[in-house]
């Protein structure tokens, strides 16, 4: 599955121009970033439109790499391939000014780790292999080569009425794979967290190699964000190995808390950082030791404790690894 990689469409171009403007304010951002450039006309090098935001408008933290894309962008997510909805909950579609974005119903769940509450999640596809292989089994990648391992991804979030405070909570999840009862081993996934400020810990480092055994490590929050009831709210995790230390990978959580233009709705790209962690191997998360460098099949969007959450633009991508 690879990206049909455009210029954006001209009718965004004014937009977007803006949001580059807001990014190199921003530059801190981009300093660790290799950056793909072109010549300018007085022989400056300066980055292209199109290598530093995808065709939604949205800003790339990273190039992308050679190996898996996926964009939603105006497609149908009951309708394309790589893209699942939990359960084939329904959704709505909707549109507010030039933003549309889809309405997603929780359902009601028992948790495998005990009691009951709401839930939605929504799945990306590296590729349509089989999964082979656990944490414990693992080549590199539980799936085929093709499987999400350095990665970006991202997604605009609204939720509405926070039903278990307690619970509330939203989940970007990567590197893993099926998450069932009878083949507990092959969740093998980590992930980063956000949730309301009453939850008590709005920020954490999540690792579930075994289902539904998690560990969670509180994460100091740098910005005072925070997940509200119905403002959008812009996610965008970083993830890569280390390339001068195998045993360590990074792990970024970046936030846009004013990510639409209102008339137009063109990304507004004010990302900053909101949470990081570094995953070492032989450093124990609780239950776990073991680093998570492998390539997963699956990214998931994960929701809880709300009653139904509106999104935008999914995408998860490889990335070129910092240097």
């Amino acid at each position: 599955m690879t990206a049909n990689v455009k210029k954006p469409d001209t009718g965004r171009r004014t937009g977007l121009a803006a949001s580059l403007r807001l990014m190199l304010l921003a530059l801190p951002v981009w300093m660790t970033s290799p950056l793909p450039v072109q010549a300018a006309g007085n022989g400056a090098q300066v980055p292209s439109i199109a290598d530093l935001f995808d065709e939604d408008g949205v800003q790339m933290m990273y190039p992308s790499a050679a190996g898996s894309q996926f964009r939603l962008g105006a497609r149908d997510p009951a309708q394309t391939a790589g893209f699942e909805i939990e359960r084939h909950t329904a959704v709505r579609a909707g549109k507010e000014g030039g933003l549309p974005f889809w309405n997603l119903p929780s359902f009601a769940l028992n948790y495998a780790s005990g009691g009951a509450g709401l839930s939605s999640r929504l799945h990306v596809y590296a590729s349509a292999a089989r999964q082979r292989y656990s944490w414990k089994t693992q080549h590199g990648f539980l799936a085929s080569p093709a499987d999400f391992t350095n990665q970006e991804m991202t997604i605009y979030l609204r939720v509405h009425q926070i039903s278990d405070p307690a619970r509330a909570q939203i989940s970007l999840k990567i590197r893993g794979g099926r998450h069932s009862d009878k083949t507990p081993d092959a969740a093998s996934c980590v992930m980063l967290t956000l949730s309301p400020s009453a939850h008590g810990s709005v920020a954490r480092f999540g690792k579930e190699l075994q289902h539904p055994l998690y560990d969670y490590v509180k994460l100091r929050a740098l910005s005072q964000a925070t997940l509200r009831e119905n403002v959008w709210i812009g996610l965008k995790l970083v993830s890569w190995n280390d390339l001068h230390d195998a045993t360590r990978v990074l792990h970024r959580l970046y936030l846009d808390t004013d990510p639409f233009q209102a008339d137009s709705g063109v990304p507004n790209n004010n990302w900053q950082l909101y949470s990081e962690y570094t995953d070492i191997a032989g450093v124990s998360t609780g239950r776990y030791r073991t680093l998570v460098n492998w390539g997963g099949n699956v990214a998931t969007f994960r929701m809880d404790g709300f009653h139904d959450v509106d999104f935008a633009y999914p995408s998860v991508r490889e990335i070129v690894v910092p240097q």
